[in-house]
Parts: C-alpha cells; structure tokens; sequence
C-alpha cells in the first residue's frame, strides 16, 4: 500500500475527521452518523440516526459520547457548548 493509499484509509476511518459543530433546529450535521464530544457541559438535545428527538441532560463538560450516533444538535433545548463532531 502507497503512503497516500494508507492516508485515504486513516481519513475513512471512523473519528478521523472533526468538525466544530453548529447547532440549528432545522439542519442536519455536515456528514450523518457523528459521535459528539462535549467541551462544556449541560444539556444536549440531538436527533438520533433513526429520528428520535432526545434530551441528554446534565452532559458533564470533556464528555465523548461514542455510544450513540447523532445526525443533528438542536439550538433550543442545548445549553451544552464547544461540541466537537467526530467521523
């Protein structure tokens, strides 16, 4: 395998791509399937993959939350901040 051909397959990895997110009521994050890391803490109100609507309450700050997989961060109901998107 090139060297470039081994770059290419760490950037597919999952979690090798961040991205600051922006939370919005009506728009989905950049790339599906993300994992969050909470840089502030408090409550997170996010869509899941499958579209359920959930508040995580009490998110405490330099929080990764692998275990579930998030499309959107809403605006109203997220006290949370510094939200990183892991892909």
């Amino acid at each position: 395998m090139t060297e470039s051909e081994k770059k290419k397959a760490h950037r597919n990895k999952s979690g090798s791509i961040a991205s600051v997110v922006s939370k919005s009521d009506s728009q989905d994050l950049d790339v599906k399937d993300a994992k969050l890391f909470v840089g502030s803490g408090g409550d997170l109100k996010i869509d899941t993959m499958d579209g359920q609507t959930v508040t995580l309450k009490n998110i405490p700050s330099g929080t990764f939350l692998d275990w579930i997989r998030v499309k959107r961060v809403h605006s109203r109901g997220t006290t949370a901040g510094d939200i990183v998107a892991f892909y």
